[in-house]
């Protein structure tokens, strides 16, 4: 059969400059859907056109085709906008048309911008913060660009928000898919991310990718499972999860993953024979390019698999220096290396040195003495050789981040010292800067610790505000801020799964002051934290150490009004604003009146409660008492049968817990203890 294409001629068409101008656009749009399409269907990229092993050469950024390539779209776009015309069709630009354009410019920027590795943290999150929605919301590459660093900062809470945003606008964009559920994998919930992957699949994305991340969460629930049945089913659908998508597209992430899990099985000729043909795949991968992180690990890996223990060894320090900051793919790197080892009769850690995992410090230490105290706890000549202790210790411990307040003293002097060693700093502060400013860092006439202070503040990772604003008595805000920097560096450690040393500078005084150094080493011995201290030298003087009541600059309303660290519960109820006039009694009587018998039954009950309409309020003792109470409802919630109750089965309650100082005083109105500040 002969063909004979027929096209309509357009040549009287003459598009407009706007229209023109989109063409590039849709241009580019068309590669990306080819692209993903072929990607779906298992192709991947190849420097020839290859239909038996799906490989072709045209699977790149469209700015990286060749221009005969992009000229070939762009007849393809400008065509199909002359036909509608053509045909009769009006195409009108909307309002601001041009704008838009601007706009997709603007948003590939930013996107150059993000994907720039020698931007940090902090300047990361500052785009993400000042970003203009509009703009973000003309391409998803700019929320999976973020996304993607942030997952490798194992910043999973934050790539979550990043990655929810762009689905609100790109809902079944696969790309953020498929990383949100790779966020939750590593967020610590598989079984949500296992649900986003099964969804996907059932949407018909069965691609190596999607089938990939199927296979991580199963990992990972075989990983929590206690259960042995439940176990060795897991561990059976990870490895078919990821032989399927190595079979699909034979590429060596699933492959080196289906190889270990049959190892798992105790399946050792697969683990063998997919070793093997991902071995000799990586080793052409890694010929005559620039050495790569992933095919680094994976060849240490399957160097294992195969028992080349010298040789794992050699590829797994490669990955280590190539993986240098990337603390996320590093942690999972090392974990997989774990397992492998310790099924193979191997020391688990024998290969840790090879990953440079960051070691983490949080720090405490002496405010400088402030002379109208009396206080002769750290003079100001002793600040060198104070910053001289924190360096030599600091040589000793080989921190690569630090956390700390950021008060005049021993803290700058501790700040100062991590980024002369290139070191990561995060600061907490217990309320907003210039008020801090005020009365701990300015403290001292004509000294310049401010200067001094603003400068680390512009070079910090990160800055943690415990409040918005100073308390009439900001004793237990400094104990709440003390609470925070410790937390948040042990999370921290936890993530990393990296060691924590507490390190004080102090001068042997018991002081209780809640914010204090002795304070924060009780803390510490509390919850038995690696403990390292600097000792102060000696103030050169007899004078005893003077420490100042805190309770001559407390205002006496104080007294009516205590702060204490409590936890707040809010709930509100899922279909409430469906409900009827004549459901309302039925609410009040059973769901309401439900949940009040369970605080009646609960051992953990609140210290002040409270309801109004769908809302429910309660504070708690603590943290325990919260969580237990917060769960126990959801489980209620979750269990009942409302419908023989009188109301909708959709019935459902969104729970949050907050913790925080706040005042405790008797309302005037109700006569009753009540709870209030900026954290209710």
């Amino acid at each position: 059969m002969t063909y004979k294409p027929k096209p309509i001629n357009t040549s009287n068409v003459q598009l407009s400059q706007e229209l023109e101008d989109l063409t590039e656009l849709l241009s580019e749009n068309t590669h990306e859907i080819w692209a993903q399409g072929r990607i779906n269907d298992g192709w991947i990229y190849g420097e020839v056109r290859n239909d038996e092993n799906l490989e072709h050469p045209c699977l790149v950024p469209y700015d990286q085709l060749s221009e005969s390539e992009r000229e070939y779209d762009r007849n393809t776009a400008m065509e199909a906008l002359k036909t509608i015309q053509h045909l009769g069709y009006q195409i009108i630009p909307p309002t601001g048309s041009s704008s838009n354009i601007d706009y997709r410019d603007e948003a590939r920027k930013i996107i150059l911008r993000m994907e720039d590795k020698s931007l940090d943290f902090r300047a990361l999150q500052e785009i993400w913060q000042t970003r203009s929605k509009d703009l973000w919301k003309q391409s998803p590459d700019a929320y999976s660009v973020l996304g993607k660093r942030f997952l490798s900062m194992a910043e999973n809470l934050l790539a979550y928000d990043v990655l929810s945003e762009g689905l609100e606008t790109w809902p079944r964009d696969l790309q953020l898919q498929q990383l949100l559920g790779l966020g939750l994998a590593r967020g610590g919930s598989p079984l949500k991310a296992n649900q986003t992957a099964q969804n996907l699949i059932r949407d018909g994305h069965d691609d190596f990718e999607t089938l990939s991340l199927l296979g991580r969460t199963h990992k990972d629930l075989w990983q929590k499972e206690s259960n042995k049945e439940a176990r060795e089913e897991q561990l059976r659908l990870a490895y078919e999860a990821y032989e399927t998508a190595y079979n699909k597209a034979g590429d060596p992430y699933p492959g080196i993953n289906a190889a270990t899990l049959a190892l798992f099985l105790g399946d050792l000729k697969n683990a063998h024979r997919i070793g093997e043909h991902v071995y000799q795949l990586s080793l052409k991968e890694a010929e005559g390019s620039e050495p790569s992180y992933w095919t680094e690990a994976t060849l240490g890996e399957v160097s294992l698999i195969l028992g080349k223990l010298d040789e794992a060894r050699a590829y797994y320090s490669n990955a280590g220096r190539l993986g240098k900051g990337d603390f996320a793919n590093l942690n999972s790197t090392r974990q997989q290396a774990r397992l492998l080892l310790q099924y193979l009769g191997e020391a688990p850690d024998w290969l840790d040195n090879c990953f440079a995992l960051p070691r983490i410090v949080v720090f405490s230490g002496h405010k400088i003495d402030q002379p109208e105290l009396g206080s002769s706890r750290f003079p100001t000549h002793l600040e060198a050789e104070v910053k001289k202790r924190i360096v030599e210790r600091l040589n000793q411990l080989d921190p690569e981040i630090g956390y700390a307040c950021a008060a005049a003293g021993a803290d700058i002097l501790f700040l100062e010292a991590m980024l002369e060693r290139n070191a990561e700093i995060n600061i907490v502060m217990p309320f907003e800067k210039e008020a801090y400013i005020k009365t701990n860092v300015d403290v001292v006439l004509g000294a310049d610790w401010e200067n001094r202070f603003e400068k680390v503040l512009s070079q910090a990772n990160s800055i943690i505000y415990a409040n918005d604003y100073p308390a009439l008595d900001n004793t237990v805000l400094l104990e709440f801020t003390s609470m925070i920097l410790d937390g948040v560096a042990k999370l921290r450690s936890q993530v990393y799964d990296t060691s924590l040393t507490a390190l004080a500078v102090w001068d042997g005084q018991a002081d209780d002051t809640p914010g204090e150094t002795y304070a924060m080493l009780q803390h510490w011995r509390k919850f038995e934290r690696q403990i390292e201290v600097v000792e102060m030298p000696t103030t050169g003087g007899n004078d005893p150490v003077v420490i100042p009541s805190i309770s001559t600059v407390v205002p006496e309303i104080t007294r009516d009004f205590p702060q204490e660290i409590r936890v707040m519960f809010f709930a509100d109820v899922v279909g409430f604003s469906k409900l009827t006039e004549q459901d309302v009694p039925f609410f009040v009587q059973e769901f309401v009146g439900h949940i009040a018998n369970e605080i009646k039954r609960s051992p953990y009950k609140p210290l002040h409660q409270n309801t109004w309409g769908d809302a429910f309020y309660f504070v708690f003792p603590s943290v325990l008492e919260a969580a237990h109470f917060a769960l126990s409802t959801r489980d209620l919630i979750r269990d009942t049968n409302w419908e023989q109750r009188g109301l909708s089965s959709a019935l459902n309650m969104r729970i949050s817990l907050h913790s925080g100082p706040v005042y405790r005083f008797t309302d005037p109105m109700i006569e009753k203890i009540n709870f209030s500040g900026a954290h209710v």
